[in-house]
């Protein structure tokens, strides 16, 4: 009978051993997969968060932060003035092409390398916010320069009807249509204006979904506004531009405004997050250790208990590389055993914690995780039975029956 033969006999003849010395195992891997697949699936969520609205500054009045309207921490009574956009412009463009002349070069959106006279201009989307009563309730109302915005917001999407394209049409956020009860087609009268509703925004989870939308001059008008903004929007239109120094510059060169970057915020919640995982992943990795060793003291055990075994196979001829042979294959059946289970128990507790911990954050796999997972299993088992099997291997066949 060959070695492989001797070792599965034996691993059916002590079936509930097996599992028991490939349970250890099987914790901690499903413990591994599980953080690896949720941790994952946060990380890319994270870094679509980056892509979306990591190159974009939000331009204030620099004494904006003072008051706040409807708790959206929009400013009331402090505005930019029209006419200073140009040399926000101005300074914008100065600083990106400053910033890209640093890095000895250009990378356009969509990889295309060029010069830095050839990279396309910052989409800046200025808005205009006042409070009104509609239908009874408290909203704010954003006046705003649909191509910019459209432009600026590529995510917006229409739930009903269309985006405005006229300056007595609005369009109104979600929340507020099912709060009111409006549909595409009603009119609704602000400060005196009849203005038509033309679509309903897709919910966005912000704070657009409590919003009534225009024509930026049209709502200027309706509020006495003309020539001022509450806020300008600037979207980069290069992949890795330089924005945190536009960023700089405009708050150094600029009077009256304030620049934020929305891509320090989410980049400093990319690195909370990977170090978070990090941690646990640390966690998970000792519990493998402890598996480690909690089935080096289960085969020790069992050996000692096969010794008569170990003594017999002695005197039949057996060698000291065939018993380390037998004791090999069966490290690698339970290892095999414990990382296939304890993949799918890993990907169950992924599927079934990661959309309660991260809902936007679907659990994404690849073809090489359940490979990897066995691999290590098997890696863990092996490891933890090589020290016992040396040990066992050197035994001679006097010792073995006289240890009985």
């Amino acid at each position: 009978m060959k070695i492989y033969e001797i070792a599965l006999r034996e691993i059916r003849r002590r079936k509930l051993r097996t599992l028991y010395t490939a349970s250890s195992i099987v914790i901690s891997i499903a413990l591994l997969v599980g953080t690896v697949l949720v941790g994952a699936a946060g990380q890319k969520d994270l870094m679509l968060t980056i892509t979306r609205y990591g190159h974009s500054l939000t331009i204030f009045p620099a004494t904006s932060a003072e008051v706040s309207l409807q708790r959206f921490g929009i400013g009331s009574g402090h505005y930019i003035p029209e006419e200073a956009i140009p040399e926000i412009k101005r300074v914008y463009d100065h600083a990106i092409r400053a910033g890209w002349q640093k890095k000895g070069g250009l990378v356009l959106d969509g990889g295309t390398i060029g010069g830095v006279d050839n990279f396309q201009e910052a989409i800046f989307a200025p808005r205009l916010y006042e409070e009104t009563t509609l239908q009874g309730r408290r909203v704010v109302v954003a006046g705003l320069l649909p191509d910019a915005e459209y432009k600026a917001r590529f995510w917006w999407e229409v739930d009903d009807g269309r985006l405005i394209n006229g300056r007595n049409e609005v369009m109104v956020g979600k929340v507020f249509a099912d709060v009111t009860g409006v549909k595409v087609g009603d009119v609704l009268d602000i400060n005196g204006h009849v203005m038509k509703i033309a679509g309903i925004l897709r919910e966005t989870d912000s704070p657009d979904d409590y919003m009534v939308f225009g024509e930026l001059r049209t709502i200027q008008q309706v509020f006495g506004k003309q020539g001022l903004v509450s806020l300008v929007n600037v979207r980069a239109m290069c992949n890795y531009c330089p924005v945190g120094e536009a960023e700089l510059a405009i708050n150094q060169k600029v009077v009256g405004v304030r620049a934020t970057s929305q891509r320090e915020i989410a980049t400093a919640q990319h690195k909370i997050f990977r170090n978070v995982t990090g941690v646990i992943l640390g966690l998970v990795l000792l519990s493998l250790i402890i598996a480690c060793m909690a089935v080096f003291n289960m085969v020790l055990g069992t050996i000692h208990n096969r010794i008569r075994e170990v003594g017999l196979l002695k005197v039949l001829g057996a060698s000291r590389g065939q018993l380390l042979r037998l004791f090999t294959y069966e490290a690698l059946f339970v290892g095999m055993v414990g990382g296939v289970i304890g993949y799918a128990a890993g990907h169950l507790l992924a599927v079934t914690v990661g959309p309660w911990l991260l809902p936007s954050a679907p659990i994404e796999t690849r073809w090489w995780y359940p490979l990897a997972a066995v691999a290590i299993a098997t890696l863990t088992s092996v490891a933890a039975t090589l020290y016992p099997a040396l040990h066992v291997s050197r035994i001679r066949a006097v010792e073995a029956f006289g240890a009985l």
